[in-house]
């Protein structure tokens, strides 16, 4: 199995510290590592999913969110588990976070006072509630609901929104170069525009392995 890892790198001559607080994950950042059992007892690893090359579709959702309901009726994302989930081509996972703690399983089945309905009928990808589910949205710093979330092989997040099967597929089709291929393969992931302060230049870029081996050194240079 590949070892895969993330470098982010900086070329600094003036030394400087900055921090940003986000609310939602933003698109690029690494998705951090979970495992979380289904309300059927299955257990569901996300970079075990990552390193086997898929890609993987977060719903974090609540049971008493209209638009989470509307866009669960609308079956985009069970028609997407259908055709590429593991009765399709398999290369794609679909998982369903009921991320609210002030929910319960009563309003998951839709028998509750807090829910718009059975979702357990509705939803035919896995489905994550309880503990697991809030323990997820806190981790994944979710301030809405729905949040979508889709995660690349090489495991950067991108938020989804309530799109259609075919930018789905788009964006899955794209991932396949994330896919680990050679033996040594440092690929740049982003790139932006160098700042300059009185004449001194301070790039920050991320690097990635990609390749099937250690990556144990690289060189940069300007």
């Amino acid at each position: 199995m590949m070892k895969r890892f993330t470098l982010i790198l900086s070329m600094l001559v003036l030394m400087g510290i900055g921090m940003t607080v986000q609310a939602q994950l933003a698109d690029g950042t690494i998705a951090p590592d979970f495992t979380v059992t289904d309300i059927d007892g299955n257990t569901h690893h996300l970079y075990e999913y990552l390193d086997e090359g898929k890609t993987v579709v977060i719903d974090f959702s609540a049971t008493w969110c209209g638009p989470c309901w509307s866009y669960a009726q609308a079956g985009t994302l069970d028609d997407l588990y259908e055709e590429r989930g593991p009765d399709g081509t398999n290369d794609v996972m679909v998982l369903f976070i009921e991320g609210d703690a002030s929910t319960n399983t009563a309003d998951l089945n839709g028998t509750g006072g807090n829910t718009q309905g059975d979702w357990v009928s509705l939803v035919q990808y896995p489905i994550i509630d309880g503990v697991d589910g809030s323990n997820l949205a806190t981790t994944y710093s979710i301030a809405y609901w729905p949040t979508l979330y889709t995660i690349a092989p090489n495991r950067l997040v991108s938020e989804s929104q309530q799109v259609g099967i075919a930018e789905y597929e788009a964006v899955i089709e794209a991932n396949q170069a994330f896919l680990p291929s050679g033996a040594n393969n440092a690929a740049v992931l982003n790139m932006p525009s160098p700042s300059v302060t009185c004449g001194d230049l301070s790039p920050v870029f991320t690097v990635q392995n990609i390749g099937t081996s250690n990556l144990t050194s690289l060189e940069a240079s300007l």
